[in-house]
C-alpha cells in the first residue's frame, strides 16, 4: 500500500470513533431523560393523589363545620352592618373627617358584599374575613375615641358616678340598717339587765309600847312609820356591783311624801323626788330588802298610797296601799 492511502484510511478510522462516541453518549442522554421524566411523572401522579386527598378532608371538615360557618357569617353580616352604621353617626358628628370615614365604608361595603354573594364559604375564608373585621373594628374604635372622646369620657364619669351613688345608697342602707339593729340590740340588752322588783309588801307600821317592835295598822292616825318590802330578782347580765336603791311614796293627794327638798334622783333623764333609799351590793341574786319611812310623828291621810321602786335610772316595780 501506498503511502497516499494509508494516510487517506486515519481520518476515516477516526472519524468514526467520534460518531460512536456521539452515538453512545446520546443514548445515555436519552435514557437519563426516560428516567427523570418517569420519575417526575410518579411525583406528579402521587401529588395529585395526595391534593385529591386533602381537598377530599377539606370538604368534609367544611361540610362538618357548616352550622358553624353559618352562624360565624351571620354575625360578620350583622358587625359589618352595625360598623357602617356607627360611621353613618361619626359622619353626622365630625364632617371633616368624612372622606377618611367614607374610605372604611367602602372597604366594610365590599367585604359585605363578598358575604353575601358567596354560597360556599371555606373555613379559612371565613377566618380570614373574621381577621379581617377584627382589623376593621380596631380602626373604626380608633375614629370613636378621636371623635367621641369628650362624651365617651361624660358617659363614664355619669357611669362611675351612677355606681359610686349606688355603692353609697348600698352602704348608707347596710349602715342604717346595722344602727336601727345595733339600737334594738342596746335595747334589748337594756331592758334584758333591767333589774325586777316583786313580791310587794307595803303597810304602815307602830311602834310597840314595849320592845320597840313595831307591828302592822291599817289607820292612818295610828301609823307612825311607812314600809315597804320587797325583793329584788336574779339577772345574770345586770351590772353588779353597789347600788343604790330608791322608794318614792306618793299619798291619796298625788303628793310625793319626803323629808328634805334636796332627796332628788335622776330617772329616766328627769329629776324626781324619793321617799327613801338604801344602799346594796348586787351580785345577781335574789335579794330580799326593806325601805322605810319615819313620819317623826307627823299625820298622814287615809286612802290609797303608791309605791314605786328605782334602780339604776329605771322603775324596776310598784305598788299600792291603802290606810283608814
Amino acid at each position: 500500500m501506498s503511502e497516499e492511502t494509508q494516510n487517506n484510511s486515519e481520518p476515516k478510522k477516526s472519524n468514526s470513533g467520534v460518531w460512536i462516541l456521539i452515538t453512545i453518549i446520546a443514548l445515555l442522554g436519552a435514557g437519563a431523560l426516560g428516567w427523570m421524566y418517569s420519575k417526575e411523572s410518579k411525583a406528579y401522579k402521587n401529588c395529585q393523589t395526595i391534593n385529591a386527598q386533602l381537598e377530599q378532608e377539606m370538604n368534609s371538615m367544611n361540610e362538618a363545620l357548616s352550622g358553624y360557618i353559618d352562624g360565624t357569617t351571620m354575625d360578620l353580616k350583622e358587625d359589618f352592618q352595625l360598623m357602617l352604621d356607627t360611621y353613618d353617626k361619626l359622619i353626622e358628628k365630625d364632617a371633616s373627617k368624612a372622606d377618611s370615614l367614607q374610605v372604611q365604608k367602602d372597604s366594610i361595603s365590599v367585604l359585605l358584599a363578598q358575604l353575601k354573594d358567596t354560597k360556599n364559604r371555606s373555613y379559612y375564608e371565613i377566618n380570614q374575613l373574621k381577621k379581617r373585621n377584627e382589623q376593621l373594628r380596631q380602626i373604626m374604635n380608633r375614629y370613636l375615641i378621636t371623635i367621641d372622646s369628650l362624651n365617651t369620657l361624660n358617659i363614664d364619669l355619669s357611669s362611675r358616678l351612677d355606681k359610686t351613688s349606688s355603692k353609697l345608697n348600698t352602704t348608707e342602707s347596710e349602715r342604717d340598717k346595722l344602727k336601727k339593729q345595733n339600737e334594738q340590740n342596746a335595747e334589748l340588752l337594756t331592758k334584758g339587765a333591767k333589774l325586777n322588783a316583786f313580791n310587794f309588801v307595803s303597810e304602815a307600821l307602830r311602834y310597840q309600847t314595849f320592845g320597840g317592835s313595831t307591828k302592822d295598822v291599817n289607820r292612818a292616825a295610828r301609823a307612825e312609820i311607812l314600809s315597804c318590802t320587797f325583793t329584788i330578782g336574779e339577772n345574770k347580765i345586770a351590772r353588779t356591783g353597789d347600788k343604790t336603791i330608791f322608794m318614792q311614796m306618793t299619798d291619796p293627794n298625788g303628793q310625793v311624801i319626803y323629808k328634805r327638798p334636796s332627796d332628788v334622783t335622776q330617772i329616766a333623764g328627769s329629776e324626781i323626788l324619793y321617799t327613801g333609799k338604801r344602799e346594796i351590793n348586787y351580785q345577781g341574786q335574789l335579794i330580799d330588802m326593806t325601805i322605810v319611812y319615819n313620819l317623826e310623828g307627823k299625820e298622814v291621810s287615809s286612802g290609797n298610797y303608791v309605791v314605786k321602786i328605782f334602780a339604776d335610772g329605771a322603775l324596776i316595780g310598784k305598788d299600792t296601799f291603802t290606810l283608814k
